[in-house]
């Protein structure tokens, strides 16, 4: 099969590691298929004058559709994979659409809202398949506006790049978390915010992208996940079916233990306490964090159990083949399926 993957494939960057549109795309090539990358995103700044977000959409969307038509057009892609959205819109979908009238396309929405996306939404309409990281209400809010076909699909991980290793002594830390506090949309669990703040005045919590100190991306941010005894994952929406930011399954992958909020369904992903722990509440957080702060053996074990489900069950090889399955035969099997 020829696929065409368009998402925001900007190489310079040292988060393009952990980019999911990469690890699909690695995916797809290690199942056999050949891959068109389109970083829409990154040939949009390179095609404008000024290189400048605001700017590029004015003078250089026209190019940059143009290139992607035309090598859309000599590649002959049967898949479509939209995998990133900064800067692309539905006019682009539906001219690529004209270009490849047999391609079955699919949006990957791996971020979460509210409800539906505004931002989204035009683009999802076109598509064949609307692909969520999370499943239940948000996927029906999906089917609900007209797309067709709706599914949940995790956040991948690539065991080439995320295992546990030895790591300097200034990633050590005791407890992390990497990440923003909030989020600027409403609705949002106010819990991860008072946890956060607690640990850190409580419990010497290692913060890398809020409270003052830089994100991290790239080998520094795998290497703060394997220089650290627990690592704790929340949310800023916890009430969606198996929904968890790509966080989780970095920490995971990496070889973290890892404390993370309960999500509906969580143990379909990962089971509790064999793989991961899970928590409901700040007081049952704190009561785990002091618990296998003490059992280094059996936090040991776990981690390393929840790195073999990771690598397993969520790499991107498998994820990619399941994509795949789903446009071709409507259905994969595995024991988080959803699919309306």
């Amino acid at each position: 099969m020829r696929i065409l993957v368009v998402g925001d494939f900007c190489c310079d960057l040292p988060h393009y590691l952990l980019n999911n549109p990469r690890m699909f795309s690695k995916g797809f090539v290690r199942n056999g298929h050949d891959v068109l990358e389109f970083g829409y995103r990154d040939r949009l700044l390179s095609l404008s004058p000024v290189r400048s977000k605001r700017w590029a959409v004015k003078l250089a969307k026209t190019k940059t559709d143009k290139l992607l038509f035309s090598l859309a057009g000599e590649h002959k892609s049967d898949l479509v994979l939209i995998a990133a959205f900064k800067l692309l819109d539905a006019d682009t979908i539906a001219g690529l659409k004209e270009i490849l009238p047999h391609a079955q396309f699919v949006c990957w929405y791996s971020d979460m809202y509210a409800g539906v996306d505004p931002k989204i939404e035009p683009i999802a309409r076109q598509c064949d398949w609307f692909l969520s990281s999370g499943g239940g209400d948000i996927l029906r809010a999906y089917k609900k506006i007209g797309v067709e076909h709706c599914g949940f699909m995790p956040n991948p991980c690539d065991p080439d790049i995320c295992y546990s290793r030895k790591t300097d002594a200034r990633w050590h830390s005791k407890l992390l978390f990497t990440g923003k506090f909030r989020h600027g949309q409403g609705g949002q669990d106010p819990m991860r915010e008072q946890l956060l703040k607690y640990l850190v005045e409580h419990k010497g919590l290692t913060v890398w992208g809020d409270m003052g100190n830089p994100a991290i991306k790239g080998n520094d941010y795998i290497d703060a996940i394997c220089g650290t005894d627990i690592a704790i994952s929340i949310n800023a929406f916890n009430d969606v079916r198996f929904y968890h930011s790509d966080r989780l399954i970095h920490y995971l992958a990496c070889g973290a233990f890892t404390l993370a909020k309960q999500v509906p369904d969580s143990d379909l992903l990962f089971e509790n306490n064999k793989h991961i722990c899970y928590f409901d509440s700040q007081e049952q957080c704190i009561e785990l964090i002091n618990r296998f702060q003490a059992d280094t053996s059996q936090r040991q074990k776990i981690a390393e159990s929840g790195m073999k489900r990771a690598h397993s069950m969520f790499n991107c090889t498998k994820l990619a083949d399941g994509i795949v399955r789903l446009v071709t035969q409507g259905y994969y099997d595995e024991p988080w399926r959803e699919i309306i």
